[in-house]
């Protein structure tokens, strides 16, 4: 999954079929298009990696506030005696490259083989690996910090939860979580990106669900930030941003 989220940010490249999505599926000129599982959803990002990367090579240096709050977030992580931290669904690696740049010493994970590949040669100083970030392979407590930039994208909000108990696992004691969503608007159905067939849905979550998920799996909120799309970057939602803390505050 993509760290940044931009394939259904901005729409260059990439024809939307249908913006209305009815509960787990959409009907499209009388065909049915189911959500897509985990697994065909890394294989899709495979097909379209070269060009997602191309077209979008840094998404922090035209979003500033953006930009803020991984340092804010870097910042809390430090503080805390963490220096490891983890991005799941690091995509091509534009917020692992920014958590590096935050002092933050990165490791990264994608389902995606071609984006890891990609994530790799463009920021050398992160360790990867190829994972379902559902499962990760690592050991209890292992990081002060993990990053889900635009990861949860295609997890049900029925489902969040249980992904946050994975996160919570791998977090140490204090840890901290930081979260990056769409918001306020339904989800996207795409069939074609990049010249590419494709049959993906991007869900716009809920803050309040975040929360609820959140505080199911142990955390507790910190911070909490939106900001309205930003329509000359072909922003089509709101944007969400959630600090959590493992466990309570201290």
């Amino acid at each position: 999954m993509l760290t940044c989220g931009t394939l259904p940010g901005r729409l260059a490249g990439v024809r939307c079929w249908s913006r209305t999505v009815v509960g787990a599926r959409a009907a499209l000129g009388g065909f049915r298009l189911r959500r897509p599982t985990v697994v065909g959803v890394y294989d899709q990002y495979d097909v379209i990696a070269d060009d997602y990367a191309q077209h979008f090579p840094d998404d922090f240096a035209s979003r500033p506030f953006d930009r803020a709050l991984v340092h804010v977030f870097a910042g809390l992580v430090q503080q805390s005696g963490g220096g490891n931290v983890l991005d799941v669904g690091c995509g091509p690696g534009q917020a692992t490259a920014e958590l590096g740049a935050a002092g933050l010493r990165t490791h990264a994970i994608d389902g995606s083989p071609a984006m890891v590949s990609i994530a790799r040669r463009r920021y050398p100083h992160a360790r990867y690996q190829v994972a379902d970030m559902a499962s990760l392979p690592y050991q209890d407590a292992a990081f002060g910090g993990l990053c889900a930039w635009y990861s949860i994208i295609h997890t049900p909000a029925d489902r969040l939860a249980g992904l946050f108990a994975e996160f919570s696992r791998v977090l140490a004691d204090p840890g901290w979580l930081l979260l990056g969503f769409q918001t306020d608007a339904p989800p996207l159905v795409f069939d074609e990106a990049f010249g590419h067939k494709v049959d993906m849905t991007f869900l716009r979550h809920n803050v309040t669900a975040v929360h609820e998920a959140l505080l199911a799996a142990g955390f507790t909120v910190y911070a909490t930030s939106k900001r309205e799309r930003l329509q000359h970057l072909s922003e089509t939602a709101a944007q969400a941003f959630v600090i959590a803390h493992r466990g309570p505050l201290h």
